[in-house]
């Protein structure tokens, strides 16, 4: 590993926190959201953890502002342009207020190279995110240990529990590596994440899946497909990994791991529209659908992006 520039820390460190701090902040709405009336508690418990991440995200953005990577911000990864369409729209599904006014200022967010005077507001804004994101990994811990012995009951699956949970610690580790001030090999870190964000591609197409009403059989093939598609890739980039590949990712896999993300990520924005159209029939609320579309805008761009660096064509 290389060491990294404070003005590199400054940029890789605000980029990562204006993705996962908003991740984890609706996290923390969707586990709110899915108690019933007698787990009062733990659904204002999920609510303060939804708030501090707003604190949270709402100092990266004033720190971000000529300091965060354009690819990032043009990603759809930050923001989507229907980001405050789906905050305002499940603020009336739930009654659970939304701060669009700080997903506008997101929107406005201007890039530019990290600026090194930065490097210790942003190493203390780091350290209390993980602070606070261990504390939400704790909280997911033990929500799932209720359910998986049959002391509580949630409208979540456990495998989403499961699922945001490994988001949560993701997340913990990268900032982590940027304390350190360290860069990985590429070759290998795009390995890592391919491995983590194909599992995830995977389960959130399981979940669309299980979300449809019944009756929309073509689209629960179609996310029924996409799972099986992402496993199958996932597996390859595990063999990959398996055999500690240090200079290349194959070309081919790379190849095929973007064209898959890409229709993902339109499976996803059209299911999105349909959703906020009232057009779909599911219970899957629209801010859902607008936060797995990020979480693929992000995947492809760290596809996209080392492809161009190694300059394979998608």
């Amino acid at each position: 590993m290389k060491k990294i520039t404070p003005g590199e820390f400054v940029q890789r460190s605000l980029d990562l926190n204006l993705f996962f701090l908003r991740i984890m902040k609706e996290h923390s709405f969707f586990l709110q959201a899915a108690f019933l009336p007698r787990d009062s508690g733990l659904a204002a418990r999920a609510a303060r953890f939804a708030l501090d991440f707003e604190e949270l995200l709402e100092e990266a953005v004033d720190l971000a502002n000529g300091n965060a990577s354009r690819l990032v911000l043009n990603s759809g990864e930050v923001v989507t342009d229907k980001t405050i369409q789906a905050e305002r729209k499940t603020q009336i599904l739930s009654g659970v207020p939304f701060d669009t006014g700080l997903t506008l200022r997101e929107k406005k967010l201007k890039a530019g190279a990290g600026d090194p005077a930065l490097e210790d507001r942003v190493a203390s804004l780091n350290k209390r995110v993980i602070r606070e994101t261990e504390g939400l990994v704790e909280f997911k811990t033990e929500i799932l240990e209720a359910m998986l012995d049959c002391r509580l009951f949630t409208w979540n699956f456990p495998l989403l529990i499961k699922h945001i949970r490994r988001e949560a610690r993701f997340f913990i580790a990268h900032l982590k590596r940027l304390q350190k001030r360290v860069s990985p090999e590429p070759a290998r870190e795009i390995i890592k994440e391919k491995v983590f964000w194909d599992r995830i591609m995977a389960e959130h197409s399981l979940f669309i899946a299980h979300l449809l009403d019944p009756s929309e059989t073509a689209l629960i093939m179609a996310a029924d497909d996409f799972a099986r598609r992402f496993f199958k890739l996932e597996s390859r980039a595990k063999d990959v990994k398996n055999r500690d590949t240090k200079s290349h990712v194959p070309e081919r896999l790379l190849k095929e791991e973007i064209k898959a993300t890409r229709e993902i990520r339109d499976f996803k924005k059209a299911g999105t529209k349909l959703i906020l159209n009232c057009e779909i029939r599911s219970i899957i609320v629209p801010l859902l659908g607008d936060h797995v579309l990020r979480e693929a805008n992000h995947f492809f761009r760290i596809l996209t992006q080392y492809a161009a660096a190694t300059r394979v064509c998608p």
